[in-house]
This record gives structure tokens, C-alpha cells and sequence, in this order.
């Protein structure tokens, strides 16, 4: 098993904004989606997400990360990982929830 598990989502994304608009949209979005911000770090770019459990799983927790790539555009990574490893239809579900909030964060960019 490498650096995230087999039920854990991740995206990576690219835009040509500044890193602080970014990361404003990022948390604007997340928020409209229905994620509680759980911690944000204006100094390193990171946000902490949870999503609250629903009717399908127990919940998920949601790591966004930010940075400056080598050819002047802002990096996004997204990792969604399930609160409870268990959860068979987890991953289905996180997927849907992070394509959801790529879709609003696009919109805002």
C-alpha cells in the first residue's frame, strides 16, 4: 500500500490565478458544497474538511493542499479519505463528493 490507501480519492488541478485567490475560492466552495472547515492554514495553503456522516457512509475527511508549481501556476491537491476505513461504498461516494466540490471551484476560477 503506497502513500494513501485504496479507499482514499485524489485529484490534482492547475490554475493560472494567484495562489491567494485560489485558495479563497477553495474554501468558498467547500463551504458551498456542504464541507465544514475543520482547520485552514493561510501561511502554508492548506484546508481541513469533514463532511458530516450521511446515508451512505460514516463520513469524510478532506485535505486540500496548495502551492506555487515550477511553471507559475497555482497546484491544487485534494485528498478525500473515509472516517471509518471499513465502509465498502465509501470511496464511490468521496469520489462524488470531490468531483462536486472541483465542479464549484471551477466555477469561481
Amino acid at each position: 500500500m503506497g502513500l494513501f490507501s485504496d479507499k482514499s480519492c485524489r485529484v490534482d488541478l492547475a490554475y493560472c490565478r494567484d495562489i491567494n485567490y485560489v485558495y479563497n475560492a477553495v474554501g468558498y466552495a467547500a463551504q458551498m458544497c456542504g464541507f465544514k472547515i475543520e482547520s485552514a492554514d493561510s501561511r502554508n495553503y492548506t484546508i481541513n474538511l469533514r463532511k458530516s456522516i450521511s446515508l451512505f457512509t460514516w463520513g469524510e475527511r478532506v485535505y486540500i493542499a496548495m502551492g506555487v508549481i515550477p511553471d507559475g501556476r497555482t497546484g491544487v491537491t485534494i485528498v478525500s479519505q473515509p472516517n471509518l476505513g471499513t465502509e465498502i461504498g465509501a470511496r464511490k461516494q468521496n469520489q462524488k463528493n470531490v468531483e462536486m466540490l472541483v465542479n464549484m471551484i471551477n466555477q469561481y476560477m
